[in-house]
């Protein structure tokens, strides 16, 4: 079964989008994601994310945008699918309707200037994962609390992730889950509670009243499942957004935002959340050594890291240059033992750090996190420096503006690390990473880069 199931994303991959081939092989993969067979269901639903899906996403590229519109409708009304039926009393009986409206809401209407005041509703719906969601679902939220000041701003999506984004703003959270791992009829399946919830939210609410704001979820599956009416509805779609040009996805979404909602966002998302004098207390040291906060996790991909080598001199040349070292533990089990590994291996003194830690432990030289990605963010904002990989602890540490140094590994392209680079007001600097990377060369750089950033003169204080 695991050979047909691959026999088919090659056939989707040599045939033309809009061919018969291209659509026999896209709706026989989807068929066999819908089956009852626990096993081929999540091989095919795993080969139809992880080898094409994220795949065409990753390539930024606006042709394989068309690819992925018309592979996914194809999934959409393939036999065995839980969505078809409920498409169809929408009036989207047939994949080119789908598809009509998909390009249709990808043109981004403009709101005159005279209609925002008659929004009472802007809902931004979640892009599911940490990192995506502090780098473009909280810009767009924040630029919507200043294009449309008389209405409530509302957060869709997991509760993790509204606990890192919603910090310190009045916008309100309505949750709903995506199972990121889950078999395709699940996923699809969230459509359905999207809806009730979208509904829910907007209850008495003329659609000139209130606007819903898909930032390429995967809620809808990237855009194309609707929501809303086309004119309540704003897709930001972000995988073509941008051309050829080295724009971060943050500022992509404001540019985005600039268009749509005409309205200066200068600032928005760049402003860092106060960071209160009991957190700063908290990592006080009597030696007033620099703080660096560390992480190593990688979100589950494997590519994304360098190795325990690179990771260890890293902490070792941190230690002799005199830094105080706190290091998340990351999510997931495969993340703690990474930790634990370098932990084992490092030189210094180690300690664990509490979520009421009332200062640094004198002789201690590295302290480890276990605990929220959103409380770990109190620490990356109390530092100098934050040293990781592509991650959204990256990308959180950037909207703190604390210094990052990232080391950008397993990139498919380079408009890929263009995109996924973090956007903040203090420096941010991404090292690239291949098979061809000198690691010497690397931990060099790595190094001049933290002693400079770090020094007296350059070091970034937020409360000063």
């Amino acid at each position: 079964m695991l050979v047909r199931v691959e026999d088919l994303v090659n056939g989707v991959r040599e045939h033309r989008p809009g061919s018969r081939g291209f659509s026999d092989c896209t709706r026989s993969l989807a068929e066999a994601a819908f089956c009852s067979d626990p096993d081929l269901a999540a091989a095919a639903t795993k080969a139809l994310f992880s080898e094409l899906v994220e795949e065409w996403a990753d390539r930024f590229e606006p042709s394989l945008c068309a690819t992925y519109a018309a592979f996914m409708s194809e999934v959409l009304y393939a036999p065995g699918s839980p969505v078809a039926a409920a498409l169809g009393s929408l009036g989207y009986g047939e994949p080119e309707a789908l598809l009509d409206r998909y390009r249709r809401t990808a043109s981004n209407a403009r709101v005159a200037g005279g209609d925002r005041g008659r929004v009472k509703k802007v809902a931004v719906l979640s892009r599911i994962t940490l990192g995506a969601d502090v780098a473009v679902t909280r810009p767009l939220l924040l630029a919507a609390a200043r294009a449309f000041p008389a209405a409530e701003i509302e957060f869709i999506g997991p509760k993790k992730n509204a606990d890192l984004i919603m910090g310190g703003h009045p916008i309100r959270h309505c949750e709903i889950s995506y199972g990121r791992t889950a078999l395709l009829v699940d996923r699809l399946l969230v459509w359905n509670r999207l809806r009730e919830s979208v509904q829910g939210s907007v209850n008495g609410l003329r659609p000139e009243e209130y606007l819903i704001v898909d930032p390429d979820s995967r809620l809808t599956q990237l855009g194309l499942l609707p929501v809303a009416p086309d004119s309540s509805y704003h897709f930001f779609e972000s995988r073509s957004a941008g051309g050829a040009g080295g724009s971060s996805l943050s500022a992509l979404a404001l540019q985005w935002c600039r268009r749509t909602w005409g309205v200066d966002f200068a600032g928005v998302g760049r402003v860092p959340p106060q960071v209160s004098p009991a957190s700063r207390k908290r990592l006080s040291d009597k030696g007033d050594r620099p703080l660096a906060a560390l992480s190593f996790g990688v979100g589950g991909r494997a590519s994304k890291r360098v190795g325990g080598h690179f990771e260890d001199r890293l902490l070792e040349l941190l230690r002799q240059r005199g830094f105080r070292v706190v290091l998340d533990y990351g999510l997931g089990e495969e993340e703690a033992v990474v930790v634990d590994q370098r932990v084992a291996a490092f030189a210094g003194t180690v300690g664990e750090l509490s979520s009421d830690q009332s200062g640094w432990p004198q002789q201690t030289d590295l302290l480890t996190w276990r605990g929220s990605l959103a409380a770990f963010g109190a620490w990356t904002a109390a530092a100098d420096v934050y040293v990781g990989y592509d991650s959204a602890a990256a990308h959180l540490a950037a909207a703190h503006a604390t210094p990052v140094v990232e080391i950008f590994a397993g990139a498919p392209s380079k408009r890929f690390r263009h995109r996924w680079t973090p956007a903040g007001p203090a420096p941010v600097h991404v090292l690239p990473f291949t098979g061809c990377t000198d690691l010497s060369a690397l931990l060099r750089k790595t190094d001049q880069i933290v002693a400079e950033t770090a020094s007296p003169k350059t070091r970034v204080r937020l409360d000063g």
